[in-house]
């Protein structure tokens, strides 16, 4: 059980020990969605105050300064700081000052209840949207009365002190990553944190099979430890990964058994300063024991974990809430300071910053340094800086983010090419997935393809229904008509016949025949038992599937249909691309037969995440692209 890490065997307690990692790896790379415009600054900023940049060699500082009296200093600039690394003074390039205080802007559009994971991770990008995790670590917590009512009582309080822009989640030692949700629903928050009790010393009653193998190691206190830090680092990675500006960790603990004079102990603590570092990731510690109860400085983990990620350390006292309140203004008000370091940048090494404002009274808060990347990071970073974007990847994830409106139904549009020279508008729908509250149940879609909004018709409306439960396949409504732009008017009923939900969205028909090659819509397919497979293959023009979200036992394919001028013959290749625009696999297109042809996707083989369908069309050095972003999950 002492052994070195990189000497222990791949055992059950390294599958147990590298829980958050496995759950880390798990997730696809993805690429963070673009963010939005940041804010205006509620407060006018100081002048000749440069937009912060970012480069591979720019060194980023996250300081917060408060006065005296503990209120935001928000005024000082690039002359009043002094940044030293190794205690060598260091150029300050570049400077920002961020005032976020979780309220939306007048007439802000920012869509506040969380509809998705997607929807989750495109608001956590966002520059003006402060980002909390609450770590409550069980296995170091007590059960006592005198613990955990007052802890309550705090996190209440923080919760509540929280503005209704602010993305939080909670998490515990043996949360998965796939299982984090960010949410703006307070009571769902404390919900979870009334039903909270600590677990220290507690082996019964076990909470999942990863306990139940803990039982059969003869240090549980260790393991637990080790499960711990290492669901730290692996939330502090997946925090890193959401945007490059400030994340917030408030790790709630007692303090891991952690000691600064075993080498294997400290490297758990060091590889979670590591991800923080990278990540942008501030670590607060709390410590629910009363004054008195909890060591002077807190304990190694808690005094290293903030001392060097400049997060604020709240134990030892009978003030817990004031401390919170800190955590909370520390993200409301911080300036970014950029530095280019004289020396060579990818060392690989752990360098140390020390910030300082000339202004005397002034509190300053910085994390205390950062690792630098070695070589290979810094090449295999700039080989992704290199590599060719893939056009229209960002708005096909944003498509895929924004599917989930908060509507009882998704519906999905497609467009294909008819004989006669017009083209065919194909509507079919799924009942939406909503976390938290569902919306009303929808029991049939109405569609009605109308010249403008508002305007006539052209064409009588179609009803399609569904039956059973949600993931049942719909019928499809189809409409033939001209090319150019229309406006369709959907009208979503439940069962007993009342008018659920009804919007009008415009839709551009393409004139497939103008171009010398183009592609229809891919046509989503999914089979979710061998019988049904089987009936796909025996329907001559099944209905698409309108939801993206695919499980690994499904059978998912996709029928493709490509047109060229005549006498031409399109060559068609897809491609499974991750989010990042990275190339995952080519998969096998059969001939066209014409110009039609079923492909699959082997969701089987996927792990759960977020993936994009390429399908490319060419004739000669004409060549036409479509993407479809999809889901996998559990």
């Amino acid at each position: 059980m002492n052994l070195p890490r990189a000497a222990r065997p791949a055992s059950l307690l390294s599958l147990i020990v590298g829980l958050g990692v496995i759950c880390a790896t798990t997730l696809p790379a993805r690429q963070a969605p673009a963010p939005a415009a940041p804010r205006e600054a509620q407060e006018a900023r100081p002048p000749q105050q440069p937009v912060f940049r970012s480069g591979v060699n720019l060194v980023r500082v996250d300081v917060s300064v408060t006065g005296r009296r503990g209120e935001p200093v928000g005024d000082l600039t690039l002359d009043d700081f002094e940044v030293l690394e190794d205690g060598v003074p260091q150029p300050i390039e570049t400077i920002q000052f961020e005032r976020l205080d979780g309220q939306p802007e007048p007439g802000s559009t920012l869509s506040l209840d969380i509809r998705s994971r997607e929807h989750a991770e495109a608001e956590a990008a966002r520059d003006d949207v402060r980002i909390f995790v609450i770590f409550l670590d069980d296995y170091h917590l007590e059960r006592r009365p005198w613990i955990t009512l007052p802890l309550r009582d705090a996190l209440t309080h923080f919760v509540n002190r929280l503005g209704p822009t602010d993305l939080v989640a909670i998490m515990e030692p043996l949360t998965p990553l796939d299982a984090l949700e960010f949410t703006r629903d307070r009571r769902t928050l404390l919900s979870t944190i009334n039903a909270f009790e600590g677990r220290m010393g507690e082996i019964f009653p076990v909470k999942s099979v990863l306990e139940e193998a803990q039982l059969t190691q003869r240090n549980i206190s260790e393991i637990r430890m080790q499960v711990t830090m290492s669901a730290m680092t692996a939330l502090a990675s997946y925090l890193g990964g959401l945007r490059e500006g400030r994340k917030s960790i408030l790790f709630v603990t007692e303090g891991p058994p952690v000691g600064p004079l075993r080498s294997d102990h400290k490297s758990y603590v060091d590889d979670v300063v590591k991800a923080a570092s990278r990540g942008n990731v501030t670590i607060h510690v709390l410590d629910p024991r009363r004054l008195g109860e909890a060591p002077f400085g807190g304990t190694f983990v808690q005094s290293v974990l903030t001392l060097e990620t400049g997060g604020r350390l709240i134990g030892n006292t009978n003030n817990h809430k004031g401390g919170l309140d800190k955590v909370i203004a520390d993200a409301s008000a911080y300036y970014l300071l950029g530095y280019v370091p004289a020396r060579t940048f990818s060392d690989g090494k752990f360098h140390r910053i020390e910030v300082k404002v000339r202004r005397s009274g002034m509190r300053v808060q910085a994390r205390s340094g950062y690792w630098a990347p070695d070589e290979n990071a810094m090449t295999e970073a700039a080989a992704r800086a290199a590599a060719p974007e893939v056009p229209g990847l960002a708005d096909s994830l944003a498509a895929l983010a924004g599917s989930k409106t908060g509507r009882p139904v998704d519906a999905w549009v497609g467009v294909a090419r008819r004989d006669d020279g017009r083209t065919r508008l194909t509507v079919t729908w799924d009942r939406a997935v909503t976390p938290g509250a569902a919306p009303p149940a929808a029991a049939r879609l109405e569609v009605e393809p109308l010249e403008r909004e508002d305007g006539p018709a052209l064409a009588p409306a179609e009803t399609i229904g569904r039956v059973g439960a949600p993931g049942d396949h719909a019928e499809a409504a189809n409409f033939d008509l001209a090319p150019g732009t229309l406006a369709l008017r959907l009208t979503a009923y439940g069962a007993d016949g009342n008018v659920v939900d009804r919007w009008t969205q415009p839709v551009e028909l393409p004139a497939f025949g103008a171009a010398p090659v183009a592609l229809a819509t891919p046509r989503f397919l999914v089979a979710h038992s061998p019988f049904e497979y089987r009936a796909l293959g025996n329907t001559p023009d099944p209905a698409p599937e309108a939801s993206r979200r695919f499980r690994s036992t499904d059978r998912v394919l996709v029928d493709l249909a490509a047109y060229a001028s005549a006498g031409a013959s399109p060559t068609v290749t897809a491609e499974l691309v991750g989010s990042q625009g990275a190339v995952l696999v080519n998969l096998p297109v059969p001939a066209l037969d014409a110009g039609r042809a079923r492909i699959e996707i082997p969701v089987r083989s996927l792990a759960q995440g977020t993936y994009v369908l390429r399908v490319r069309a060419a004739v000669s050095d004409n060549v036409v692209e479509r993407l479809e972003a999809f889901r996998v999950v559990p």
